[in-house]
């Protein structure tokens, strides 16, 4: 029974550890030569290893890894080029002591040679007067240079560091740490320019004045195929020493190395001799590559965030990071919580971000942290691209327009016309319907009038004494004759019914189609007043009502009521209108009474 309880603890304790997060196995350190040593990211710059990291030791040879920097930073700016003609000046050796190192023929004052030149004899062969000569061009005094690498340091966060010269010979004031030498190499070796020089094994100056070409060779062994000390993943590196009174005191190294996607840099300071220095580097490139690999804390393919953009078809524009975020953690250890702190380069400018933007478009920083440590920052591009929309940008230009002064004042004068305008039209309407009014009272007035007159004449007896005149009054309207009317289709006289216009108002002429009963219309006189109806006051020659029958064939008017269809020669106004017949006249001639 006893054991059956030992049994179930064990289960339930196994069952624990396996949901426990693994802690990271103990790393053996490795054995160095070396009095100080850091192991760096080359890409983060996180020390991952250290030994007396911070220690002070003589800067020596290493010191013209800043020099070299200085002098590419000016190239970068354009202030300088590599093909520029150097004349070494006549102060160039002021520090010079028995223990300069120059392993090719030494430079003598007035010697010209390129930037180039100087820059390989600086690098290679650790030329205490080559660096001299290129402070001087580059910060026309070595003082002024020297100065000028302190500032530099401090940008780079060297904290352990300081130049008294530029060329490394020994001296109190001019030290640096194994933590600082690898800031230092991180920027030396990102730079193209100098990483190109690192990379060759050997250069050759042109000729001078002075002397013939020089040949110099590469003396870091790490660089050079088939030498004993070549490690197959150092990419570059420099060498340094510090020497007094011909003793070497210490023997550097700096070298970058890449395996497995991890770049490395690992600097060992004071080392006993040559084979120790790359012995150290070695180590610490294998203890790195075999127990330690790159953990993604932020990729670069996958999308960050969005945000808005203005005028934008999509509104909004994907955002990743241009390069990865990645630290260098021991193979078996768990990364921490990842948090990111961003910023925007339109928000920074105070400006909108607006479209069009194309893939790749900067727009922004991003640092990444892990249990709230910083560990890397990486550029913000835009993960797809973004086109304007026409519609949103037409509003856009509209806005602008309108906050210009003279656009403004030009709108305003437009709605003023425009109001003027309306004004105009709203007169114009309201002065049409008065006189349509006018119109439609004065045609009901004449109406009225004509219905008076003609009750009026109904009651005149006829003129042959029988009855009123109601018997002229004409019966419901018959259909007008389709034919033309008779010799020729004109009414009096020659084209005109008269000499003022037209013959009657309303109704036609003669009942049941004939103009005058058997005959003649009327009396010669008597229906031509003052000369309206015929020529020299007679209403027809001979009795006629036309000239030789033109009107009437036998003194007839029409035939079979062609002339006297109901309200053909008078209806509502058609021959009396208002603007028809004479002023002051409505449509009847003289004061005579409508004719039937």
């Amino acid at each position: 029974m006893k054991k059956f309880k030992l049994l179930s603890l064990l289960l339930i304790i196994s069952l624990f550890a396996a949901v426990l997060p693994v802690p990271a196995l103990a790393l053996d350190t490795p054995e160095l030569w070396a009095q100080s040593a850091v192991i760096m990211d080359a890409v983060s710059g996180e020390v991952l290893f250290q030994i007396n990291g911070t220690r002070s030791v003589d800067a020596g040879n290493l010191t013209r890894l800043m020099t070299v920097l200085l002098v590419s930073d000016a190239i970068q700016r354009q202030d300088i080029s590599l093909d520029d003609a150097v004349t070494a000046s006549d102060t160039f050796g002021y520090n010079f002591t028995a223990d300069s190192f120059f392993a090719s023929p030494a430079i003598v004052p007035g010697e010209t040679l390129t930037v180039k030149d100087l820059l390989y004899l600086s690098l290679f062969q650790v030329a205490e007067d080559a660096s001299n000569i290129l402070a001087e061009y580059v910060g026309g005094t070595v003082e002024a240079f020297v100065e000028s690498m302190n500032t530099r340091a401090a940008e780079l966060g060297c904290v352990n560091t300081h130049f008294s010269n530029a060329n490394g010979v020994l001296a109190a004031d001019n030290y640096t740490s194994a933590g600082d030498v690898a800031l230092m190499a991180q920027a030396v070796f990102a730079d193209e320019t100098l990483r190109g020089i690192l990379s060759d094994a050997s250069y050759t100056t042109d000729p001078t004045e002075f002397n013939e070409p020089r040949t110099v060779a590469n003396i870091n062994g790490q660089q050079i195929d088939g030498n004993s000390a070549r490690y197959e993943y150092a990419t570059v590196g420099v060498l340094g020493s510090s020497v007094q009174d011909g003793n070497i005191l210490g023997l550097d190294i700096a070298e970058e190395g890449l395996y497995n996607e991890m770049r490395v840099i690992v600097v060992a300071l004071d080392c006993p001799d040559v084979d120790s220095r790359y012995s150290d580097a070695v180590t610490m490139f294998k203890w790195i590559f075999d127990n330690f690999s790159y953990r993604v804390l932020l990729s670069s393919t996958d999308i960050l965030t969005t945000i808005p953009v203005q005028m934008g078809n999509p509104g909004e524009v994907s955002v990743r990071a241009e390069t990865p975020v990645r630290i260098i953690r021991p193979a078996d250890q768990q990364i921490g919580e990842i948090t990111y702190e961003v910023s925007y380069q339109h928000e920074k400018e105070g400006k909108a971000l607006v479209a069009p933007i194309e893939v790749g478009t900067y727009l922004g920083e991003v640092t990444v942290y892990m249990n709230g440590v910083p560990y890397g920052t990486s550029r913000l591009v835009a993960g797809a691209a973004v086109d304007i929309s026409r519609m949103e940008y037409l509003q856009s230009q509209m806005s602008v327009l309108s906050q210009t002064e003279s656009v403004r004042q030009i709108i305003k004068v437009l709605i003023i016309v425009f109001c003027i305008y309306l004004l105009l039209v709203c007169i114009y309407l309201f002065q049409r319907v008065r006189h349509m009014h006018s119109l439609r009272k004065a045609r009901r007035e004449r109406s009225r009038t004509r219905a008076q007159q003609e009750v009026e004449w109904l009651d005149i007896p006829a003129e042959d004494g029988q009855g009123p005149a109601a018997g002229y009054i004409p019966q419901p309207a018959m259909a007008p004759a389709e034919e033309p009317p008779a010799d020729g289709g004109q009414y009096p006289g020659e084209s005109e019914p008269s000499d003022e216009g037209q013959y009657v108002d309303e109704n036609p002429y003669v009942d049941q189609g004939q103009y005058a009963d058997q005959g003649p219309y009327a009396d010669p006189e008597e229906r031509a007043a003052e000369g309206q109806y015929a020529d020299e006051g007679q209403y027809a020659d001979e009795g006629q009502y036309a000239d030789e029958g033109q009107y009437a064939d036998e003194g007839q008017y029409a035939d079979e009521g062609q002339y006297a269809d109901e309200g053909q020669y008078a209806d509502e106004g058609q021959y009396a209108d208002e603007d028809q017949y004479p002023d002051g006249q409505d449509g009847y001639y003289d004061d005579e009474p409508p004719r039937r």
